[in-house]
């Protein structure tokens, strides 16, 4: 009797147990990570459009894409959410919400990708972003750390660099001895400024008595501004150089980000009229705040260079590179040469939201930033001073933008 009085005591301990369990998952289940449960239909619709939202409240290119691509993003919501509905699985779910928000044609602006997100969260998980960083904030939200399948500790077992690359990003060559020296920066590694910086140094010292050095920057899509800050202007201007841009946002979502970076928004309203008249009439329709960047570079142990600075553009310079060519057009530290850039390299970084039930991270740009003549950056680009083919080849015979720079008087 004692025995089978224990095995119903510990059945009923087990079914209440169960019950307790049952009832506390589903009290908490919107708010456990759980990556592995498929999302139901009504879950992937209520995560499209809480994206719609941020992106109708804050995006600042829509107008930018109507013009460019003819595409009205907003107006396209009903086949936007037919499409969500005929997802079957997870990964047709996030395979065609890329696609949604691939269709803003903006490329810092898309939903985060499985093979990225280790890159991002090592950035903004270092000691100095660490206090109350809204990009780290978003990463490491626990629902998105299921999706992402990460784990905490991976950031301090690996060196990622720039998207895995560990490698030297630059490469240095003569062109013509004494006359034309030749400096190709593959990407703006933030890892890798100090290092890079060092080797970039003694060739700018060898070279310091030509004529002319190219600065190669064509097929760089980006990476950190202060590679170039570092590596390239301040160790080659022999004064302070400033370039100012106005930037232009919308929406509320983005306010803890600037304030991160103390950044003091103002409202359109306070802009001069003369200046408001300058640019793009959406502005003042569509636009609630705005930025007043002045970048100033200072001279930091200057080499003593004479000669002319060039710099080879084409339409793959992005981002941080854009930032880059943007900047020496407009403070005149080099002449452009080849064709176009590809604009959206002036502000801050992009920003991250996160999908309240698939942990889904979208990264957004969220400034409007301005050219010198009040042009839209992300629209007009950076156009080059001389227009040349820009295709890049190993002969420099060949290269029509290093031969217009070898027989530039």
């Amino acid at each position: 009797m004692k025995y089978k009085k224990s095995i119903k005591g510990l059945l009923l301990l087990i079914l209440t147990a169960i019950l307790m369990s049952s009832a506390a998952c589903k009290q908490t289940e919107k708010s456990i990570p759980v990556s592995n449960s498929p999302l139901t239909t009504e879950e992937k619709l209520e995560d499209f459009e809480h994206a719609y939202n941020i992106i109708k409240e804050n995006y600042p290119f829509l107008e930018v894409n109507k013009r460019l691509h003819g595409i009205d993003w907003l107006a396209k919501k009903d086949e936007y959410v037919e499409r969500i509905k005929n997802t079957d699985t997870d990964k047709e779910f996030i395979e065609e919400l890329s696609n949604i928000i691939r269709e803003l044609n903006n490329g810092h602006t898309h939903v985060v990708e499985m093979n990225h997100f280790k890159w991002y969260y090592k950035v903004y998980s270092q000691h100095k972003f660490l206090f109350n960083n809204p990009w780290f904030k978003v990463l490491n939200d626990k629902r998105v750390l299921a999706r992402y399948n990460y784990s905490k500790q991976e950031e301090d077992n690996e060196e990622l660099g720039y998207f895995g690359n560990t490698s030297p990003a630059f490469e240095t060559d003569i062109i013509l001895p004494n006359e034309v020296a030749y400096l190709k920066i593959h990407s703006m590694d933030g890892d890798r400024v100090e290092e890079d910086g060092k080797e970039i140094r003694k060739f700018y010292e060898k070279i310091k008595d030509y004529k002319k050095l190219i600065i190669d920057i064509r097929g760089n899509t980006g990476g950190s501004d202060y590679y170039w800050q570092a590596n390239v202007i301040s160790p080659l201007t022999k004064e302070p150089i400033s370039v100012t841009n106005y930037l232009l946002i919308r929406g509320d979502y983005g306010n803890p980000f600037y304030r991160f970076r103390g950044i003091k928004l103002k409202p359109i309203s306070d802009l001069d009229e003369d200046i408001l008249k300058k640019m793009p009439e959406e502005i003042e329709r569509d636009f609630h705040k705005y930025w007043i960047s002045k970048r100033t570079i200072k001279p930091k142990d200057p080499i003593d260079f004479k000669g002319k600075i060039y710099l080879l553009v084409d339409y793959r310079v992005y981002s941080a590179s854009e930032s880059f060519a943007a900047f020496c057009k407009d403070s005149g530290f080099a002449t452009l040469v080849g064709e176009t850039t590809g604009g959206d390299g002036i502000g801050i970084d992009p920003l991250f939201f996160s999908l309240p039930n698939s942990g889904i991270v979208i990264r957004f740009s969220s400034m409007m930033a301005l050219n010198g003549d009040f042009t839209i950056n992300e629209e007009v680009k950076t156009t080059p001073h001389i227009e040349v083919n820009a295709a890049p080849i190993k002969d420099y015979r060949y290269d029509k933008a290093i031969q217009y720079v070898i027989n530039e008087n």
